[in-house]
């Protein structure tokens, strides 16, 4: 098998894996797999900033945004009180401070970002079984 059909059978099988694990994820791991893509990418582009790889740098950061960006947008702030309005905020401050850090370089302000979202991160895992395995329909009857 030539390297050039190599590489896009290993594209065409990384981009099926994803999809099944999204459709089959239920919103608690959605949310999950959004903040760990977040991490990878805001890791990724201080790995290319180091390295003056501003092209790459520039496409991670682009990702990481966007992850951002969907987080916020997807909150649902008149039903989740006081920590959708406080989590809007950190969104919002993270996202502004990611895309300074991808303006001026600034490794120091990427890896704030990172240790914001990773907190968030640690604090969603640490959720009951019984919210995290709930699918929205569950979810959406809890709030009633």
């Amino acid at each position: 098998m030539n390297m050039a059909l190599k590489k896009q059978f290993i594209q065409q099988y990384a981009n099926n894996y994803v999809e099944t694990a999204v459709s089959e994820a239920g919103p608690h791991k959605l949310v999950q797999m959004l903040y760990d893509g977040a991490i990878k990418n805001m890791n990724l582009a201080k790995v290319f900033m180091e390295q003056k790889n501003f092209e790459k740098k520039s496409e991670h950061i682009n990702k990481a945004l966007a992850i951002l960006a969907s987080l916020r947008a997807n909150l649902d702030l008149e039903n989740g009180g006081e920590v959708a309005a406080n989590l809007d905020g950190l969104y919002e401050y993270c996202y502004k401070t990611l895309f300074q850090s991808s303006v001026k370089n600034d490794t120091a302000l990427l890896e704030e970002v990172i240790g914001h979202i990773q907190t968030v991160s640690e604090a969603w895992q640490q959720m009951p079984d019984n919210i995290k395995n709930a699918s929205k329909e569950q979810l959406d009857r809890l709030r009633v």
